[in-house]
């Protein structure tokens, strides 16, 4: 068995709409990278990153999720065991409707 290189691990899903830019905000954090030309997500991906606070090591799984709604029956399916959702959006004048969609996911899987 692998020797644990972490006290603590996280798991944090970015979830938003299509094209608000869940993926770039993902690479910028894990891997100090900025890329204009990203393609859409399908499905899911993930990325890892380790960060060192207050002496501890705390592993990071965080998830990108799709924001197309054909793919929202497979991407809801990750939010159980999740231990924090961070909304990416493009708020535009008609409103923060969006942000209704946070308080369910957090009511069924919080």
């Amino acid at each position: 068995m692998a020797k644990k290189t972490y006290d603590l691990l996280f798991k944090l899903l970015l979830i938003g709409d299509s094209g608000v830019g869940k993926t770039c905000v993902l690479f910028r954090f894990s891997d100090d990278a900025f890329n204009t030309t990203f393609i859409s997500t399908i499905g899911i991906d993930f990325k890892i990153k380790t960060v060192e606070l207050q002496g501890k090591k705390i592993k990071l799984q965080i998830w990108d999720t799709a924001g197309q709604e054909r793919f929202h029956t497979i991407t809801t399916s990750y939010y159980r065991g999740a231990m924090g959702i961070i909304k990416t959006a493009v708020f535009q004048q008609s409103g923060f409707s969006d942000l209704d969609v946070v308080s369910v996911f957090y009511a069924v899987y919080g």
